[in-house]
Protein backbone atom coordinates (compact mmCIF):
# COMPACT_ATOMS: atom_id res chain seq x y z
CA UNK A 1 0.00 0.00 0.00
CA UNK A 2 3.18 2.16 0.45
CA UNK A 3 4.16 1.64 -2.43
CA UNK A 4 1.31 2.67 -4.40
CA UNK A 5 1.25 5.99 -2.62
CA UNK A 6 4.31 6.75 -3.25
CA UNK A 7 4.27 5.91 -6.75
CA UNK A 8 1.22 8.28 -6.80
CA UNK A 9 2.79 11.08 -5.12
CA UNK A 10 5.51 11.20 -7.82
CA UNK A 11 3.51 10.95 -10.57
CA UNK A 12 1.38 13.60 -9.21
CA UNK A 13 4.54 15.51 -8.58
CA UNK A 14 5.62 14.46 -12.14
CA UNK A 15 2.75 15.98 -14.16
CA UNK A 16 2.94 19.11 -12.26
CA UNK A 17 6.14 20.03 -13.31
CA UNK A 18 5.24 19.15 -16.85
CA UNK A 19 2.35 21.22 -16.78
CA UNK A 20 3.98 24.08 -15.33
CA UNK A 21 6.86 24.57 -18.16
CA UNK A 22 4.12 23.38 -20.70
CA UNK A 23 3.39 27.40 -21.74
CA UNK A 24 4.93 30.03 -22.99
CA UNK A 25 5.72 32.38 -19.68
CA UNK A 26 6.45 36.35 -20.79
CA UNK A 27 8.49 36.33 -17.26
CA UNK A 28 10.86 32.96 -18.13
CA UNK A 29 14.49 33.96 -17.46
CA UNK A 30 17.82 32.50 -18.60
CA UNK A 31 18.53 31.97 -14.70
CA UNK A 32 15.33 29.40 -14.68
CA UNK A 33 17.06 25.98 -13.88
CA UNK A 34 13.51 24.34 -15.20
CA UNK A 35 11.53 21.54 -12.41
CA UNK A 36 13.98 21.67 -9.96
CA UNK A 37 13.02 25.39 -9.65
CA UNK A 38 8.90 24.68 -9.62
CA UNK A 39 9.49 22.10 -7.04
CA UNK A 40 11.38 24.17 -4.72
CA UNK A 41 8.46 26.82 -4.64
CA UNK A 42 6.29 24.29 -4.51
CA UNK A 43 7.75 22.95 -1.43
CA UNK A 44 8.83 26.61 -0.35
CA UNK A 45 6.58 27.61 3.09
CA UNK A 46 6.92 31.54 2.01
CA UNK A 47 4.24 32.71 0.16
CA UNK A 48 3.95 36.02 -1.54
CA UNK A 49 0.62 37.94 -2.82
CA UNK A 50 0.02 40.61 -4.66
CA UNK A 51 -1.97 43.88 -4.62
CA UNK A 52 -2.45 45.44 -8.11
CA UNK A 53 -5.19 46.57 -10.61
CA UNK A 54 -5.50 46.75 -14.96
CA UNK A 55 -4.81 50.06 -15.79
CA UNK A 56 -6.45 52.14 -18.66
CA UNK A 57 -5.56 55.34 -19.83
CA UNK A 58 -4.80 58.01 -22.48
CA UNK A 59 -1.36 58.25 -23.91
CA UNK A 60 -1.69 61.53 -23.59
CA UNK A 61 -1.31 61.19 -19.61
CA UNK A 62 1.31 59.04 -18.44
CA UNK A 63 0.92 56.83 -15.22
CA UNK A 64 2.53 54.54 -13.04
CA UNK A 65 2.11 51.11 -12.20
CA UNK A 66 1.91 50.40 -8.89
CA UNK A 67 2.46 46.45 -6.80
CA UNK A 68 2.28 45.61 -3.50
CA UNK A 69 4.12 42.95 -1.83
CA UNK A 70 2.50 41.06 0.32
CA UNK A 71 4.20 38.22 2.45
CA UNK A 72 1.29 35.99 4.32
CA UNK A 73 -0.22 39.56 4.23
CA UNK A 74 2.19 41.87 5.58
CA UNK A 75 3.71 44.28 3.32
CA UNK A 76 7.60 42.94 2.22
CA UNK A 77 10.79 45.06 3.61
CA UNK A 78 11.85 48.21 2.27
CA UNK A 79 14.16 47.79 -1.14
CA UNK A 80 13.01 44.74 -1.98
CA UNK A 81 13.63 43.82 -5.78
CA UNK A 82 10.86 43.52 -7.90
CA UNK A 83 10.50 42.71 -11.59
CA UNK A 84 8.58 43.76 -14.09
CA UNK A 85 8.42 42.24 -17.81
CA UNK A 86 6.83 44.38 -20.62
CA UNK A 87 6.63 44.67 -24.34
CA UNK A 88 9.17 42.33 -24.69
CA UNK A 89 12.15 44.40 -21.71
CA UNK A 90 12.68 43.59 -18.02
CA UNK A 91 12.57 46.70 -15.74
CA UNK A 92 13.56 46.44 -11.74
CA UNK A 93 12.53 48.54 -9.27
CA UNK A 94 12.73 48.80 -6.09
CA UNK A 95 9.53 48.52 -2.82
CA UNK A 96 9.24 51.37 -0.89
CA UNK A 97 8.36 51.21 3.20
CA UNK A 98 5.01 49.64 1.86
CA UNK A 99 5.91 47.23 0.16
CA UNK A 100 4.99 48.80 -2.93
CA UNK A 101 6.88 49.00 -6.61
CA UNK A 102 6.31 51.36 -9.19
CA UNK A 103 7.08 51.00 -13.06
CA UNK A 104 6.11 54.53 -14.61
CA UNK A 105 4.23 53.65 -17.96
CA UNK A 106 5.26 55.34 -21.26
CA UNK A 107 4.28 53.62 -24.08
CA UNK A 108 1.58 53.98 -27.46
CA UNK A 109 -1.50 53.27 -27.61
CA UNK A 110 -2.73 49.56 -27.46
CA UNK A 111 -3.05 46.47 -25.19
CA UNK A 112 0.18 45.18 -22.96
CA UNK A 113 0.22 42.36 -20.55
CA UNK A 114 2.66 43.28 -17.81
CA UNK A 115 3.88 40.68 -15.70
CA UNK A 116 5.41 41.05 -12.05
CA UNK A 117 7.91 39.26 -10.61
CA UNK A 118 9.08 38.93 -6.89
CA UNK A 119 11.05 35.72 -5.74
CA UNK A 120 9.85 33.82 -8.24
CA UNK A 121 6.29 34.49 -7.41
CA UNK A 122 4.16 36.18 -10.23
CA UNK A 123 1.88 38.10 -11.11
CA UNK A 124 -0.17 39.88 -14.39
CA UNK A 125 -1.86 42.67 -15.31
CA UNK A 126 -3.65 44.53 -18.55
CA UNK A 127 -2.95 47.92 -19.40
CA UNK A 128 -4.44 49.09 -21.93
CA UNK A 129 -3.41 52.42 -23.74
CA UNK A 130 -6.09 54.78 -26.02
CA UNK A 131 -5.50 57.79 -27.62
Amino acid sequence: MKKILIFLIILFLSLEVSFAYSGFDCCADSSDSGPKDYLNKLLNRDRYTFNSNDLIFSHENTTSYRIQVLHDGIPVKTNQEVRFFINGVKYTRFTDENGTAALDINLESGHYIICSEYKNFKNYNNILIFD
